[in-house]
């Protein structure tokens, strides 16, 4: 692994060139109390851990079923006082299949090993290794650690086309307001899509939760289907609406009014434009109305893979064409170009960010990386850069060093 901690510059920043299956059971609108149990191979573990299954207190016919996976004796302290019965309660009167997911206090059972089996859970749903005799929905599967309290489809933008909504999974009850991420989903159609969440490897809010931190999962801005092009100005309203209305949850939620945006492939830009333009009033106003007064300002970014400007591409960019028949020819069209990506309003120094891609990324991806620290660098723009040295390719990194790397920058951003 490659560490470069709040770096001012790279010395050669071109060098980044780098889960007993129950019956099937149909219930039917009413109440509904049975448990039953399957068993589930624990990485973290070492050991089948047993799944006890909670079915939701109301079913309408046989459609699919959310699922929520409760995690319960973790080895990270619970921040959340409320209790589990309250709790899973909700989440089964809401309607959802909760599967209890017991730890036993395993040690590792914490950032940034857990991440591993978090993953892993998806990764076994989507294969049917579980569960596999249920009709789920993908759209909406769920890890809640114990003490947290799920809050779905909370409306941060809307017009004729779109109701954009992010799902928010806090500590209940803290003993003090805690810290928030807010991520913009690479699924543009489902926001909390098990598929995409699991091909991807993405465990980043996941396993956030598990270490006391409030997270949101948003609507990317972009409706499907998605086809490379970040709409703007519009994609950075309606971010920054999904900012302010997180923020104005504080009150209710116990947050402390700090948030650090994460992104990864095409939610990457969007968590850096969420920086860049910081405190710009051309991207203001827009939004649901009730929040327009909350500020819109980000203490930190996490970006990982994407791409963050088209001004600066590889010549045997294979979107090129793509980009040429949206915006003109590059060399005679440089104004269409520009402003279409987050760096190119990265002018001025901003907060200091996490910075994290994979080494056998493609080679536009990892160009887009490096043109990303070296403007950080002229702009002495602090930041962090981790570079994932598991040849993955286009993954979220699930490293424990990287994890723990990335954990110290959010406890450092989240301080209020």
């Amino acid at each position: 692994m490659m560490v470069s901690f709040y770096s001012a510059c790279l010395a050669d920043a071109g060098k980044v060139m780098f889960r007993w299956a129950a019956p099937i059971l149909i219930f039917t609108a009413g109440w509904v109390t049975n448990a039953h149990a399957e068993r589930w191979s624990s990485l973290v573990a070492g050991v089948p851990l047993e799944l006890t299954l909670l079915e939701p207190a109301w079913r309408a016919g046989e459609a699919p079923v959310s699922v929520v996976f409760y995690l319960k004796n973790i080895a990270a302290p619970r921040i959340g006082s409320e209790s589990d019965e309250v709790l899973i309660a909700e989440s089964r009167a809401a309607g959802s299949l909760v599967v209890v997911v017991d730890y036993a206090f395993h040690p590792q059972a914490r950032v940034p090993w857990i991440n591993q089996d978090l993953g892993k859970l998806r990764d076994d749903l989507r294969a049917k290794k579980i569960l596999g005799n249920r009709t789920i929905d993908g759209a909406h599967v769920f890890i809640v650690p114990s003490g947290c309290r799920l809050w779905r489809d909370v409306i941060f933008y809307q017009d004729q086309a779109r109701v954009l909504a992010m799902d928010i999974i806090a500590p209940a009850k803290p003993n003090q307001p805690v810290g928030a991420l807010i991520e913009f989903s690479c699924d543009n159609q489902n926001r909390m899509g098990n598929a995409s969440l699991s091909v991807c490897s993405d465990t980043i809010l996941d396993g956030a939760a598990t270490d006391g931190i409030a997270v949101a999962m948003a609507d990317h801005p972009v409706a499907a289907p998605y086809k490379g092009l970040d709409a703007m100005p519009e994609s950075a309203w309606k971010i920054k609406a999904a900012v302010r209305a997180l923020r104005a949850q504080s009150e209710k939620l116990d947050l402390n009014g700090r948030i650090v945006s994460v992104g990864f492939s095409r939610g990457s830009g969007m968590a850096l434009m969420l920086v860049s333009t910081n405190g710009r009033s051309e991207f203001e106003g827009r939004g649901q109305p009730e929040y327009l007064s909350v500020s819109s300002a980000v203490q930190g970014a996490v970006v990982m893979s994407g791409r963050f400007t088209y001004l600066n591409l590889r010549p045997e960019d294979p979107m090129l064409t793509r980009y040429t028949q949206a915006w003109g020819t590059r060399l005679a069209e440089t104004n269409n170009w520009r402003g279409k990506g987050a760096l190119d309003y990265f002018v001025r120094p901003g907060v200091p960010l996490f910075l994290t891609i994979n080494v056998s990324e493609s080679l536009d991806a990892l160009h887009q990386m490096d043109v990303l620290q070296h403007r950080l660098c002229d702009l002495g723009n602090e930041y962090r850069f981790v570079l994932d040295q598991e040849a993955r390719g286009h993954k979220v990194p699930t490293s424990a060093l990287i994890i723990k790397s990335m954990h110290e920058y959010f406890a450092q951003r989240l301080k209020p």
